[in-house]
């Protein structure tokens, strides 16, 4: 269904509404038609009603009802259009809404009360801040994750965009107590659950990141991390510039 701007919209309603008022016009006036006085006949030797006067008031009720019929969809069709915007907007606050609190009961420990938890403060701390446990012969730190979006910025140097949350749930991390948790990668959590968590993260670290670090929420902040600095640039220029005279001086001699 093809979409239609605000103007676009009013014009179909202010076009409509005049259609409607010039189809009850005309409704009106044929009923005023002036008809010829009838003679002046006794009632029992008038003549009965002919087809087409008998037909008439059947017609004109089906011609009424179906400009009321024309009329609604003139009107319900542009009024539509134009809440839809609107109307998608409030969904999606409820969706996420819905999403970010029952990411914040999954991450808590599993209980009868609570039968969403998976535990996440078990090893990243009750506030999820960042925790220390056990890890073969000594010990490894989750990491605070309610400043997981600022990234390299807050101490997640491998966290440089929205995806890298997904994927380090889905699939763990090598070298670290972090189990991946996606049922394909062998985990116990479906997707819609993964995004639950990952929407509640992302609402804790609205919090703790200022916007121009976030790079859950702020593409310019993506970039910036991903990009490399120009001082690294500048290095690397200078090994390529360094190297190459090295090899010029080794062909020399």
């Amino acid at each position: 269904m093809l979409a239609l701007s605000d103007t676009a919209g009013v014009i179909l309603l202010v076009l409509g509404g005049v259609f409607v008022v010039a189809a009850a016009a005309a409704l009106v006036l044929r009923s005023r038609v002036t008809r010829e006085p009838a003679p002046d006949i006794p009632p029992a030797m008038e003549p009965g009603p002919s087809d087409p006067a008998l037909e008439t008031p059947l017609l004109q009720k089906l011609q009424g009802w179906g400009v009321l019929l024309v009329a609604f969809f003139v009107i319900w069709l542009p009024y539509n259009w134009l809440i839809e915007p609107s109307t998608n907007l409030k969904q999606d606050k409820a969706l996420k809404t819905e999403a970010i609190e029952r990411g914040s009961r999954s991450v808590e420990l599993f209980s009868e009360e609570n039968q969403l938890g998976v535990g996440c403060v078990r090893c990243h701390g009750p506030e999820l801040r960042g925790g220390v446990i056990p890890f073969g012969t000594g010990f490894n730190y989750p990491p605070n994750l309610t400043t997981i979006c600022g990234g390299p910025t807050t101490g997640h140097a491998t966290i440089k965009s929205l995806a890298d949350i997904y994927t380090t749930i889905q699939q763990g991390r090598a070298g670290t107590a972090m189990p991946s948790w996606s049922i394909r990668y062998q985990g116990a959590l479906d997707d819609q659950q993964i995004n639950d968590i990952v929407n509640y993260l992302v609402f804790l670290s609205s919090k703790n990141v200022p916007f121009k670090d976030n790079i859950c929420t702020n593409p310019d902040a993506v970039k910036a991390v991903n990009s490399p600095s120009p001082s690294a640039a500048s290095g690397a220029t200078g090994a390529t510039g360094a190297t190459g005279a090295t090899g010029s001086t080794g062909a020399g001699a």
